[in-house]
């Protein structure tokens, strides 16, 4: 297989990448500097101006070290700032070179039809590369996985993990984050000794901060790289270490990714060729690696050395592969008119090979390629002897001393749409939908400034950015929405303080068309609730239940009985306004409230065990649920249950427990959607009305025996004590969206709801 150019094309890409990063982070060095420099420059005109000497004045001393603790304070942020933004660097970066390695092999592959699996990239990967320090944590060895681990060839799911994050160190054994920690360390001792020299010296205050800055004059506008130029000892070693820690970095990222993309698709490319740079600053360790070839988990991976530029590309067994069933279409896409690399000397050949391309080179650049004249006959000698110059040193791509930020990166190497021949795919169950929801005028009129298209958009998109997030909230988020789907739930959304309109103006807005049948459906499915509740012993019962399921069979005997019926009532109501007649009286006041009065005030939401509805308020600011803030609701959900699970251990009355709490600063969350933002707080009512519905369709029993033996927390907020109702219902929201933190810290929940989910969907 032939290397593409875009392979050639996107090192030096990189390398213009790690210029951006580098000098962004350089530049706000330099500011730190340079605004030490101007203090002292400031404080030398004033000593000047008291009339003091060229030497530094006593009382001079005290605001030299006032300055030193400002500098210091200001290298600190500086290091914290410069980690936090590695981590979006770094992370940005992976997921760009996991789509441009997985796009360039469905090109490699397209004639065949091959699918080829993706790897996504997991939110805690960058954080693990850059902050994990591997001497703090238990040694463990990466899980090196191939295709064989996965059921289906084509359709693994593969990610890049915060383990494999946290594997990765600089070549000398620290993490990004205490490297750039000693950058500011070190300067800060530079800073200090520079100052305490000039003093003890008789140097001015002057004198010193040019030894600091520079030549450059402070108000004079000009570039990062000029400031580099004119700068002083403390800007030009630190300019070097910055560069050093962030190329370094690109390039372990970037071949890490590149891996774990390999690794996904071991039996498309169960090998990769190493690639270094075709010029005089490449490494004798990477000029013995150029060109050959290694199986995954067998062979050695860049960087090898601070500094490497060096890659690595996918080697496609296309020979292997056409002979599978359905693959035989399979053939090397062809070179096309781009047959050369790049090299510091121009073009050469594409299968030129480092030392190749070296032997064809003058002297001089030889020398300063091998060090000494010496080594360049040696070297002439040795390639004579074996036939080639490939034997001995090998190749790849010229540094390039531009700039690419990460957006326009991700532009040019995002993950390109392929048009490919898909072999016997495998059908994909269709999507479940939500169950019918309804808008009230407020909530139509906000929807339109906020350009949502409905109501059931809202929820549905919302819902889909839960599932994104994997794992087992995936897993529970599609068994909710498989229950609002067969328990066929309306959703009523109505905006804070919108009051409830007349009886009139309800049943012309909801009591016909969809909604009306949507009435009907989801009445069924609450027949069948009782049908169930109906054949339980009443002494398994919990008390609510028992007085619900009287309220829905009726009391008395006959026409008593029948009248007092809230199941005849829905019925009948149901056939009347299907024939277009007005319910009776008994429908308003018993009825249109339990169906369509709003949430308001400090209500944000309510169901009731007699029907299907679900009613939700939403604020003013709120906003349809994106992924990221998704992950937000999953993280304030786990750090709730965290603090309430350091509350739980205290015992006695309320009163006594937040006595306690008080003690080591803890308070009880009253329920899960207290911290949440008031944009997405909204789904967070929606999911614990749910848990209600899930948990009436099973009967609404009470947390068993059975479950004792699991231990584990009883209540993860402070609501959920109120009754054995909202115990629940705020379990399932936990069990929503922090499922791994509820399995963990409350396992006897956990099987509680999961048990009664299984239980509601049969019922079903």
């Amino acid at each position: 297989m032939s290397i593409p150019e875009v392979f050639f094309r996107e090192t030096i890409d990189l390398n213009r990448y790690s210029n951006a990063v580098s000098m962004k982070f350089v530049e706000n060095y330099i500011q730190v500097i340079y605004e030490a420099s101007k203090q002292l420059v400031a404080l030398d005109k004033r000593q000047k101006k008291a009339g003091v000497g060229v030497t530094v004045a006593p009382q001079t001393r005290k605001r030299l070290r006032a300055i030193l603790a400002q500098s210091k304070a200001s290298l600190d942020r500086w290091n914290k700032d410069v980690t936090k933004q590695m981590i979006k660097e770094m992370e940005g970066l992976a997921k760009i070179q996991t789509g441009f390695i997985e796009g360039e092999l469905k090109k490699a592959v397209k004639s065949g039809g091959i699918p080829i699996n993706s790897v996504a990239v997991n939110q805690r990967y960058a954080t693990s590369f850059v902050k994990t320090d591997p001497t703090k944590i238990n040694i463990f060895t990466s899980k090196q996985f191939t295709e064989d681990d996965f059921v289906k060839f084509g359709s693994g799911k593969f990610e890049l993990t915060a383990r494999q994050g946290a594997m990765m160190t600089l070549p000398n054994g620290e993490t990004v984050e205490k490297a750039f920690r000693g950058i500011a360390r070190k300067n800060q001792e530079l800073l200090a000794r520079t100052i305490r020299a000039g003093v003890f010296s008789g140097e001015s205050v002057n004198v010193i901060a040019k030894r600091l800055a520079g030549t450059l004059e402070f108000d004079k506008v000009a570039t990062t790289r000029q400031k580099i130029a004119a700068g002083g000892q403390a800007i030009k070693l630190a300019t070097h270490q910055i560069k050093t820690v962030v190329r370094t970095s690109v390039n372990q990222v970037q071949n890490q990714a590149s891996q774990s993309v390999y690794a996904a698709n071991s039996k498309v490319a169960p090998r990769y060729e190493y690639v270094a740079t075709l010029d005089s600053k490449t490494s004798n360790i990477c000029k013995r690696l150029d060109g050959r070839k290694f199986e995954y988990n067998k062979g050695v991976v860049p960087p090898q050395h601070f500094n490497c530029r060096s890659t690595t590309v996918p080697v496609v067994d296309y020979e292997g592969l056409s002979k599978r069933k359905g693959f035989e279409d399979l053939t090397e896409p062809p070179v096309g008119k781009v047959v050369s690399r790049p090299s510091a000397t121009g073009r050469v050949p594409q299968g030129t090979q480092y030392g190749d391309w070296l032997l064809q080179q003058d002297k001089k650049l030889q020398v300063k390629t091998l060090g000494t004249a010496k080594k360049v006959d040696f070297f002439k000698k040795l390639a004579k002897k074996e036939g080639s110059g490939h034997a001995a040193i090998r190749k790849m791509i010229r540094n390039d001393g531009t700039e690419l930020p990460l957006d326009k990166l991700e532009k040019i190497y995002a993950k390109p749409v392929v048009a490919k021949k898909v072999a016997a795919p495998v059908a994909k169950a269709p999507k479940i939908k939500t169950s019918p929801t309804m808008s009230t005028e407020g909530v139509d009129k906000w929807l339109a400034q906020n350009k949502i298209g409905s109501v059931q958009e809202l929820t549905e998109e919302s819902l889909d950015s839960l599932e994104k997030l994997g794992g087992l909230t995936e897993r529970n988020v599609k068994r909710m929405r498989l229950f609002m789907n067969k328990a066929k739930t309306v959703s009523q959304y109505n905006m804070y303080n919108e009051r409830t309109g007349t009886y009139t103006n309800l049943q012309q807005r909801f009591l016909k068309g969809d909604n009306l049948k949507a009435f009907a459906e989801s009445n069924k499915a609450v027949n069948k609730r009782f049908e169930y509740i109906n054949t339980l012993p009443v002494e398994d019962l919990p008390t609510n239940t028992k007085d619900w399921k009287r309220i829905w069979n009726g009391v008395g005997d006959g026409m008593r009985k029948r009248l007092s019926s809230r199941k005849v009532l829905f019925e009948d109501s149901i056939e009347e306004l299907k024939k277009g007649q007005l319910p009776r009286i008994d429908f308003q006041k018993k009825v249109v409230n339990s169906l369509f009065g709003y949430a308001t005030g400090g209500t944000n939401g309510f169901t009731s065990f007699q029907t299907g509805m679900i009613h939700t308020q939403l604020q003013n600011g709120a906003r349809k649920v994106t992924v990221t803030a998704a992950k937000k609701m999953k993280k304030i959900s786990r750090e709730t249950l965290d603090n309430n699970f350091k509350f739980s251990k205290y015992k006695g009355s309320k009163w006594e427990r937040w006595r306690q709490g008080q003690k080591d600063g803890i308070s009880e969350v009253w329920n899960n959607g207290t911290p949440m933002d008031e944009s997405f707080d909204w789904l967070d009512t929606l999911v614990h009305e749910m848990g209600h519905q899930v948990h009436y369709q099973s009967g609404a029993l009470n947390l068993g025996r059975q479950y004792l033996k699991d231990k584990g927390m009883t209540y993860v907020t402070g609501y959920s004590r109120s009754n054995h109702l909202e115990q629940f219902a705020e379990a399932f929201t936990q069990y929503i969206f922090n499922p791994e933190g509820l399995q963990e810290k409350a396992p006897r929940l956990y099987k509680w709801v999961d048990a009664t989910l299984d239980q509601s969907l049969k019922n079903l």
